[in-house]
């Protein structure tokens, strides 16, 4: 049996070296999101993550102090951003694939060549420090 995008993303978190908060949702999205990715079921079944105490947050419908997935201004979703203002956003790149773009304070926006599921995996499974 195929295993629940939302039952990953719990997995993902049970077995993170990093303390992560799973935030209630503030209000029910109502967007057309669909829990089917991991995007779609951290928006569906959360307000948004706090990693490693709050030095990333990760959105998701909204809670609080944390932002809803909201679009950017050069476009695509703003999706996470860290304690030090890096924000990275969904982009479609120049090959026609999602992928998370790493957008640093003054600095040009540099794609990091993953999907939104393996930037999440990779950053749940211990990576944070080397954003």
């Amino acid at each position: 049996m195929k295993t629940s995008a939302w039952e990953a993303v719990t997995r993902a978190i049970t077995e993170s070296p990093y303390r992560i908060t799973v935030l209630a949702p503030a209000q029910v999205a109502d967007d057309g999101t669909t829990p089917d990715s991991w995007l779609g079921a951290v928006i569906t079944h959360t307000g948004g993550l706090l990693v490693d105490g709050g030095r990333l947050r990760v959105f998701g419908s909204g809670s609080g102090s944390v932002p809803a997935v909201h679009p950017a201004e050069t476009g695509g979703l703003v999706v996470a951003d860290s304690v030090r203002g890096d924000r990275f956003a969904l982009v479609v790149n120049e090959k026609g694939r999602q992928v998370i773009c790493h957008l640093a304070p003054g600095l040009v926006g540099e794609s990091l060549d993953l999907g939104y599921t393996n930037w999440l995996g990779a950053m749940l499974a211990g990576s944070l420090d080397e954003i």
